[in-house]
């Protein structure tokens, strides 16, 4: 029995990397477990992140990365799932614009957790594009437990990202604690735990799919936990009662 904290693990399935990303993850070995391979995973995603882009540079790129597959020109928006137009989207030349950038860890806390603020703060893979209205009540509101539609809960000190993004939320910040070290506690009420539990609940979707590879294509590295979440359960164990799929059987 492997135990990771207060999360533990008594089985574990083996991981057979799929042959389209062999490639990418040719050097983490999978056979490793807890801080091994989460060691492993973060190396490589520093290494492959080989290109640092500018905050002021995202939108050329988060276009891409949350284009509407099924509407040219549409963009779907983080926490509604809503397509609107990339006409609407805030920057200089449209200050008024309905759509605006959503940092998944708030930049607060970057500017005060982070050595280096320039990397994390534009990393595509915890930018998200959200309704104004939105971004503006999360603010840099901690996550935390909820139901149905995204809003605040806790006696409006957190924010539920909604059942369909809970899952999404939790593999971006599961990311920035592999990438960049940052504490997980810091942007969720219910620590890691909650985002183990998230994890398993909200399974990948075809937005987090395509802003993976897009992603990739942008700055060079991905988001292990979209190309499989079993690997936070590898990592970081499991909640009783919460189970993820292994994609790589």
């Amino acid at each position: 029995m492997l135990s990771y904290g207060q999360h533990t693990l008594s089985s574990y399935e083996p991981i057979i990397v799929p042959k389209k990303l062999k490639y990418y993850y040719q050097n983490v070995d999978f056979s490793k477990r807890g801080e091994a391979l989460k060691e492993e995973l973060a190396v490589l995603t520093i290494v492959k992140h080989t290109h640092i882009l500018p905050y002021s540079k995202r939108h050329p790129f988060l276009e891409k990365a949350n284009a509407d597959p099924k509407k040219t020109g549409n963009l779907l928006l983080m926490y509604t799932g809503e397509s609107r137009s990339k006409e609407f989207v805030q920057k200089r030349g449209n200050p008024e614009g309905t759509i605006n950038t959503e940092h998944i860890y708030p930049q607060s806390y970057i500017k005060r957790l982070s050595h280096s603020t320039e990397e994390p703060l534009g990393d595509l893979h915890h930018l998200q594009y959200a309704d104004r209205s939105k971004n503006s009540s999360r603010g840099n509101l901690p996550f935390g437990a909820g139901k149905g539609q995204a809003g605040r809960v806790f006696q409006r000190k957190a924010w539920y990202p909604s059942d369909d993004y809970r899952g999404d939320v939790a593999r971006m910040v599961l990311y920035m604690n592999l990438r960049y070290n940052l504490p997980c506690e810091q942007v969720s009420v219910g620590g890691i735990s909650l985002l183990l539990k998230w994890n398993a609940e909200d399974p990948i979707s075809v937005l987090e799919i395509q802003r993976n590879n897009e992603i990739e294509a942008a700055q060079g590295n991905r988001n292990p936990f979209i190309d499989n979440p079993y690997l936070a359960t590898l990592i970081f164990g499991e909640v009783e009662g919460y189970t993820v799929e292994n994609l790589w059987r």
